[in-house]
């Protein structure tokens, strides 16, 4: 029995995802300098700019990396000029992560990458299936949120 994998949720979303990081990052290393996971690293950044600045392990539990994951490419994003390492003011062990001035210009550019990128992989689609695919994507992702949450119960 053949198994048609290319009609399985688990199947095409992953690979969906594969296809689109790795042309993501061919497209961020070419125009920016930056992978996709230090684009990544930078998105959590900005998501939480006007909150309490980030730890490299809140970063990590963020990112779904390991802290030592994390901590070395924080180290060569810093080294680069992309963040900044700040000690936070009530513990000193702690070093806040902040986006350097030219990472926000880097971000708008890789929102641009985004965009393109999605309207490349979407250009088969209607304007209604564009909003209808992301709809039913988020639900997907609201039930598997729920999920591990612990939730089993389906919302009606």
């Amino acid at each position: 029995m053949k198994i048609a994998f290319d009609r399985r949720f688990g199947f095409l979303v992953s690979e969906v995802a594969r296809q689109y990081g790795q042309q993501f990052d061919r497209a961020a290393r070419e125009k920016l300098g930056l992978s996709q996971a230090q684009v990544r690293l930078l998105a959590v950044l900005a998501a939480h700019e006007d909150e309490q600045a980030l730890s490299q392990a809140d970063l990590a539990q963020r990112l779904g990396l390991t802290p030592m994951g994390v901590a070395s490419l924080c180290d060569r994003m810093a080294a680069a000029g992309w963040i900044e390492r700040r000690p936070r003011a009530d513990d000193r062990r702690i070093n806040e992560l902040h986006m350097a001035p030219s990472a926000r210009k880097a971000m708008e550019k890789a929102m641009a990458i985004g965009d393109d990128l999605t309207t490349a992989a979407l250009a088969g689609l209607s304007a209604a299936e564009r909003t209808q695919l992301l709809a039913l994507l988020g639900k997907a992702r609201e039930g598997l949120l729920r999920l591990a949450n612990g939730d089993t119960q389906e919302e009606t």
